[in-house]
């Protein structure tokens, strides 16, 4: 019977056992029985999982935008002749700047008709030429890590083998073989993808 009662009052004490945490959603105080609750109430709990159903909602629906805006940059890239106004997308400048290099001289156009300019995406690319590089600064065995190979380069720039091809093959970016791949200087396709000197 004592043993009984022994193992009753420590159910009875383990069943006061209380302590204070911070509610997950609202923010408030609140008096829990376990070190792990989250939510204050079942209302918090239920609205917390509508909120992170939307935030998951709102994130998916993000991410899909930026596929078709990446998918369509990557087109652009691979494309011979662009308007102006794909030349703004592709450079993420405004149209009205484009217009400005266009008068300016900087950039060659031909104008179809009064409504149609078109730009050369060779004219684009050549705003960006890399001099020609010397034998100390192309890719070789003894500067490896200073090269990404194009698997590499696909993921940082975000871009299809393809199009990064291309754009290699346009702006004669030397290159260096070492068994399955092919490896370039990250100096020289950092100076094409990002001309304002920020890296990747």
């Amino acid at each position: 019977m004592e043993k009984i009662k022994k193992k009753l009052s420590k159910l009875s004490m383990s069943s006061n056992f209380t302590v204070n945490r911070i509610c997950e959603h609202c923010g408030n105080t609140f008096t829990a029985k376990t070190t792990v609750t989250r939510f204050c109430s079942k209302l918090c709990n239920n609205r917390n999982h509508k909120q992170r159903a939307r935030e998951a909602k709102f994130e998916r629906s993000a991410q899909e935008v930026r596929q078709v805006i990446n998918h369509r940059i990557d087109e652009l890239r691979t494309q011979e002749f662009l308007t102006v106004k794909t030349a703004a997308t592709l450079l993420g400048a405004s149209e009205k700047i484009i217009h400005g290099m266009i008068k300016s001289g900087r950039l060659k156009a031909t104008n179809l008709s009064v409504r149609k300019t078109v730009i050369a995406r060779a004219d684009i690319d050549g705003l960006f030429d890399l001099p020609e590089p010397s034998d100390e600064n192309k890719p070789n065995s003894s500067n490896l890590s200073e090269c990404y190979h194009m698997g590499e380069a696909q993921k940082i720039y975000n871009i299809s083998e393809k199009a990064l091809s291309e754009i290699i093959k346009r702006n004669l970016v030397p290159k260096y073989q070492v068994g399955w791949y092919t490896y370039v200087l990250k100096s020289h396709l950092e100076r094409i993808f990002n001309p304002g000197g920020q890296h990747a």
